[in-house]
């Protein structure tokens, strides 16, 4: 069954942060690869399968590498229909941070769909890639399904990602100044969080050094 109804306001879009240098890697970390797949096929993989719908992908550094690696890659689906599922939203501004591919992706998402028809969004960064499809699913099903403002899955009682933020709350998050960050929103709006249990050690498992990568290579 389609959870997601789109004659309702419960649909979620997904937002794919993957525009930065990997400077600790030292190399591309989108295109470092674990069970024969990219970490950042691993993330559309997962969107794709929850239902988030629209999935905004965020580049910046090695724009063309990288986009040519998502185009020709299988997703078990019809090219067309890819095409369809995928925006790519490209962040010249990448290196300052986080934030602004944040912003980017967000301000594309809205100059392309109307915010009354979605209940929020959910977001993902490219050094998670430990985390399962089913643990995709299960965030954004519970956070279509309830009122919570922000959504915050935790493993072992530890914070964790891919979170959903509330529609109503991306005109804020758009606006805020360069030196702040997404946790000024979650503490902005502390009673509103809501956490969600799940068995998946993958939403806390940060992959940033080659030390780090090289302990899940064989996973």
């Amino acid at each position: 069954m389609n959870f997601i109804d789109k004659n309702h306001n419960n649909k979620v879009f997904g937002l794919l942060l993957a525009a930065g240098e990997s400077t600790r890697m030292g190399t591309e970390k989108q295109l470092l690869t674990v069970a024969g797949r990219s970490f950042i096929n691993r993330a559309i993989d997962g969107f794709l399968v929850s239902g988030a719908d629209p999935i905004i992908i965020v580049l910046g550094h090695s724009f063309e590498k990288i986009l040519e690696h998502i185009m020709t890659s299988d997703f078990g689906m019809p090219r067309a229909d890819f095409e369809k599922r995928v925006i790519i939203a490209r962040n010249e501004e990448y290196k300052k941070g986080q934030l602004s591919s944040i912003k980017c992706g967000l301000s594309l998402f809205l100059n392309k769909n109307q915010i009354d028809f979605f209940r929020g969004f959910m977001i993902q960064l490219i050094d998670r890639p430990m985390v399962g499809p089913r643990t995709f699913t299960t965030i954004l099903q519970s956070f279509a399904s309830d009122g919570a403002q922000i959504l915050i899955p935790s493993f072992k009682n530890r914070r964790g990602h891919p979170a959903c933020f509330s529609a109503g709350l991306i005109e804020e998050i758009v606006c805020l100044g360069e030196d702040a960050t997404l946790r000024d929103i979650i503490n902005r709006h502390e009673k509103d969080v809501r956490h969600i249990a799940v068995d998946d050690p993958g939403i806390i498992q940060n992959i940033d050094t080659p030390e780090e990568y090289d302990k899940i290579k064989g996973a």
